[in-house]
């Protein structure tokens, strides 16, 4: 089990690290679902090998939320849109900097917790909970709407690894709970956003601040 969950948290750390290094929408959306079915693998395979039929089912939910649900949900967000330009020399070198620091700053404040945890899963606990602090830098450093959505969901996908790797999961109850807030609060973002870009016909952070004066 333990180079099985290792690998997977590691396959999701490396797509969240290039989510950070994409710069288009459709590129970062094609991230996030491959991200979201890495994760719901990983609780099946910990499900299977850990005995625990509740936590296959807690995948295939997740899969279902997270990789067909939710991305349907943000390509009617970002329908009509414009397309952001790439600035010539534009680069994401700085921001895979601040991922690469996240990830090592994420080993640093784990270490106390792997050295009490006696599960085959420990060693992967950092890597996911790398994923979440990577995902709000992402959400924090969004220079759009759809960008600090996404940054939220990426962090929400390293909160339930972390759930998933450190706890061997949690009650099937109150992992639908989440999916269900989460998916409420993309429903929610959606209206926000449309009514948004049909009242100043943008999401774009900057323009919204004009407008703030």
């Amino acid at each position: 089990m333990t180079s099985t969950t290792n690998l997977l948290a590691f396959v999701g750390l490396v797509v969240a690290l290039l989510l950070v290094w994409r710069q288009s929408w459709p590129g970062r959306l094609r991230l996030f679902a491959a991200q979201s079915v890495v994760l719901a693998l990983l609780a099946t395979v910990v499900g299977v090998l850990a005995a625990r039929p509740g936590l296959v089912v807690v995948g295939a939910v997740f899969a279902l939320v997270k990789v067909w649900i939710i991305p349907r949900v943000l390509r009617r967000i970002a329908a009509g849109a414009p397309v952001r330009p790439v600035a010539p020399g534009k680069s994401s070198g700085i921001a895979l900097l601040v991922a690469g620091a996240l990830v090592v700053a994420a080993y640093v404040v784990m270490l106390p917790v792997q050295a009490a945890t006696r599960l085959p899963t420990q060693g992967a606990i950092p890597l996911a909970f790398a994923m979440a602090l990577i995902g709000l830098y992402v959400c924090v450093t969004g220079r759009d709407a759809l960008g600090h959505i996404l940054g939220f969901l990426v962090f929400e996908n390293g909160v339930f690894g972390l759930a998933i790797l450190a706890t061997y999961g949690l009650p099937g109850i109150v992992e639908a709970g989440v999916f269900l807030d989460v998916l409420v609060i993309v429903f929610i973002m959606e209206v926000v956003v449309v009514q948004v870009r049909r009242e100043h016909a943008s999401i774009a952070e900057e323009r919204l601040r004009e407008l703030r004066g």
